[in-house]
């Protein structure tokens, strides 16, 4: 299977590879549960995940915020603002996927809970965004006290807003009756000091990356995957102490 999302990922043609850093789309594939129904793809960008979906049997509907960057024949990308409430038909896609979109946000537990509701019962969340807890992030917070993809280039350049710790996810997934599944990452490694994701570099530097484990202190990016089901909500939104 890896080999097949690799496939295709290389068959792409320039303008529809991914703008993100390496392994993030194979991450999101890796980590669908199902191989066919109907998929949100949020922020689809130029449209390349959406062909490759498509392509693999899933029935996609593509949103972004430039709809006009989208540039697939035959398919549409309507627009939405996600830090608003997105005018779709609750529970209708088996999958909502987002992928860097939610550091963009200034209100990502509004988008999630939007994502949600738009999900069947049982059907997944899958959202990705830089790992702000691995080892290059405690590191560079404890001499700089910024953030890898939070320094002022990204916020200038892309608009990176909002660092997205895992325990805050954990906790917006106890406000609405969903749960973490797994939380994957993309490879070992981390970008140059201008925020920008490394595609290449010297072959000693990769042969040593290549050696780190890809987990919670080395991986560039997290994946998760959430799932939607009926669970007791376990705190209630806006609870105060008495």
């Amino acid at each position: 299977m890896n080999q097949d999302i690799n496939t295709d990922i290389s068959s792409l043609s320039k303008d529809l590879s991914p703008q993100t850093a390496p392994g993030v789309w194979e991450s999101v594939l890796k980590q669908l549960p199902f191989s066919s129904g109907k998929i949100l793809n949020a922020g689809a960008g130029r449209g390349g995940l959406t062909k490759l979906l498509s392509k693999r049997g899933f029935d996609v509907v593509s949103l972004d915020l430039h709809p006009e960057h989208f540039k697939i024949p035959g398919m549409t990308c309507s627009y939405a603002d996600f830090n608003e409430p997105i005018n779709l038909d609750s529970e209708q896609f088996d999958a909502v996927i987002a992928v860097e979109v939610i550091e963009h946000l200034e209100s990502p537990w509004k988008f999630m809970r939007e994502a949600l509701r738009l999900t069947r019962t049982g059907g997944s969340l899958i959202v990705t965004t830089p790992n702000v807890i691995n080892f290059p992030a405690r590191l560079s917070f404890l001499r700089t006290a910024q953030l890898p993809y939070f320094r002022y280039e990204s916020f200038a350049g892309c608009y990176h807003v909002t660092p997205i710790f895992p325990w805050a996810v954990e906790r917006w997934a106890e406000t609405t009756g969903a749960k973490i599944e797994k939380i994957t990452y993309s490879r070992a490694n981390w970008p140059n000091r201008h925020d920008i994701p490394r595609y290449w570099e010297r072959r000693w530097i990769t042969v040593i990356k290549q050696m780190l484990p890809i987990n919670m202190w080395f991986g560039e990016i997290s994946c998760f995957h959430i799932i939607k089901n009926s669970a007791k909500i376990l705190v209630n939104p806006g609870v105060h102490y008495r």
